[in-house]
């Protein structure tokens, strides 16, 4: 069994194995080991999807055979409102939402998945790039289906514009604002996926003659610097706070606060501290 591989607590086997969609997460579990993704990757897209098995029913319901459109949109719509998580909440809802797409990916492949909901107009472009991507340049599923979640996104903003004919009327700049539209507010990795899904959907639509420009080019390239997320300084409150939650009882508790007050009052370097001696103070 694929999740036996994955998951070794007897409760939380039981819980995936039981929940209606239980004989459905065992072979997404099996599609992405054979896909090459990571153990920890595996668990967590599955512990997310497991959230929308948890959403359907309980154990006691009968387990489903296929998952339609309407159940993805009504739990997407649904559980923002009900999630719990310890961590940042905006990332958690990201990570469900994207296992979630990656396990609708899955359930397209095997025939499972019932599309109740209209198709979107991008549809077919998205259908023909994917054929391209799989027989031309031979990628690994796993790659193509995180081109086709990111590339899903930027022709959703494309509009009306998202058919062959709609092509033929873009431009650079129309490029480039789109790109930075989207890109705005996700992770490095997220940024270097979306770059490289743009950029080769818009080779293959050179390659087709949807495109009379190589508009790959007017993609831009997004630095992320090492730490730049890393707050460079701390607000007066936050300082304060720290100040006050040292305890004060004890020498140990002294000496914290005043290298705490040393750094605070005067900015004093970490190794400065460190090298600070009793002789070094004019008394």
């Amino acid at each position: 069994m694929a999740l036996e591989k994955i998951f070794s607590c007897p409760r939380t086997l039981a819980r995936l194995q039981g929940g209606p969609l239980g004989v459905l997460l065992e072979g997404f579990c099996r599609w992405l080991m054979d896909c090459g993704f990571s153990r920890w990757t595996i668990r967590s897209h599955v512990a997310c999807v497991s959230r929308f098995s948890a959403y359907l029913g309980t154990v006691e319901d009968p387990p489903r055979e296929s998952v339609t459109a309407q159940d993805v949109e009504d739990f997407l719509r649904a559980y923002p409102l009900v999630c719990r998580n310890r961590g940042p909440r905006e990332k958690h809802l990201r990570s469900v939402r994207w296992a979630v797409n990656r396990f609708i990916d899955y359930l397209h492949q095997k025939g499972l998945f019932e599309q109740s909901l209209p198709s979107p107009l991008y549809q077919p472009l998205l259908d023909a790039y994917r054929a391209w991507m799989q027989q031309e340049r031979r990628v690994a599923a796993g790659t193509l289906a995180l081109r086709c979640h990111s590339l899903s996104g930027f022709l959703r903003r494309l509009g009306t514009q998202a058919t062959v004919e709609g092509l033929a009327h873009l431009s650079g700049d129309q490029v480039e604002r789109l790109f930075l539209a989207q890109a705005q507010g996700m992770g490095q990795a997220s940024r270097r996926s979306l770059q490289s899904a743009v950029r080769t959907f818009l080779r293959f639509c050179l390659a087709r003659g949807y495109i009379r420009q190589p508009l790959d080019q007017a993609v831009p390239t997004l630095r992320t610097y090492r730490l730049s997320s890393v707050p460079r300084a701390l607000s007066e409150e936050q300082a304060q706070e720290i100040l006050e939650a040292v305890e004060r009882s004890r020498p140990v508790g002294l000496r914290d606060y005043a290298i705490l007050l040393l750094l605070y009052t005067f900015g004093v370097r970490s190794g400065q501290i460190r090298a600070l001696r009793l002789d070094d103070i004019h008394w």
